[in-house]
């Protein structure tokens, strides 16, 4: 299987700190990689680069063969992404947003009845019509994440995608996240709950001062390591 996403020997300084050190990654169709790391570690740094808004000083990145640094965007086009800090257009309702995004990744009108499963399935029919500017963080998030995938992306990449949910609100998208990954598509995403990576994720990474160590299953990285749990992995890695 040809990999989605294929990186080798990223790196990145700002001044004197190495925020990113020789990281290299292969990830799959229909693969769940989680990518973790205490504050400071590099993982917004990594997500830029891998999705072609920093050119690395060193390296290549290539999303499906493609550049994602490429002038006429294809491969961006393939990408669906959800950063870190959220910048909508508040004075648009959230159905508005949505049709915005049909409009503007031209798709067909199959597109119109994804939005509305995926705005039923995350709990925000109701308040389609709302102004995205009195939505909760966590409301804002999820439709972000709907935006992110309308298109079917080959992978999308999400930077702490539950922050400001609810309990009932990140089940339901994780397990909206585990359906898109079993149609096929990508999920790289970063988060600080552990438990939701543990139970998620195919696959773990974690980013420690730039440099990525092992990646494999929770399983692997915790065979004869003594510890019970991706916490405790966690916790004694950094």
């Amino acid at each position: 299987m040809n990999p989605v996403l294929k990186a080798s020997g990223l790196s990145k300084r700002f001044g004197s700190l190495n925020a990113v050190c020789s990281l290299s990654l292969e990830l799959y169709p229909g693969e769940v990689f989680g990518f973790l790391g205490p504050n400071g570690a590099g993982k917004s740094t990594t997500i830029r680069m891998l999705t072609g808004f920093l050119p690395p000083d060193q390296g290549k990145v290539f999303v499906e063969g493609l550049n994602p640094f490429g002038l006429d965007g294809a491969a961006r086009r393939r990408m669906g992404i959800v950063p870190d800090h959220l910048n909508m257009y508040e004075n648009l309702s959230a159905l508005e947003f949505l049709e915005f995004c049909i409009q503007m990744h031209e798709l067909d009108d199959s597109a119109y009845s994804r939005a509305e499963r995926f705005l039923k399935e995350l709990h925000l029919w109701e308040r389609r019509h709302d102004w995205i500017g009195e939505y909760s963080h966590g409301m804002r998030q999820k439709l972000a994440l709907i935006s992110a995938i309308l298109h079917r992306p080959a992978i999308v990449f999400l930077d702490e995608p539950f922050t400001g949910m609810d309990a009932i609100s990140i089940i339901r998208t994780r397990d909206l996240l585990r359906e898109m990954a079993g149609e096929g598509m990508c999920i790289f995403f970063s988060s600080h709950i552990l438990e939701i990576v543990e139970r998620l994720c195919d696959r773990v990474g974690i980013l420690i001062e730039g440099q990525l160590g092992r990646t494999g299953t929770v399983h692997e990285l915790l065979d004869g390591q003594k510890i019970a749990s991706l916490e405790e992995l966690f916790l004694k890695a950094v």
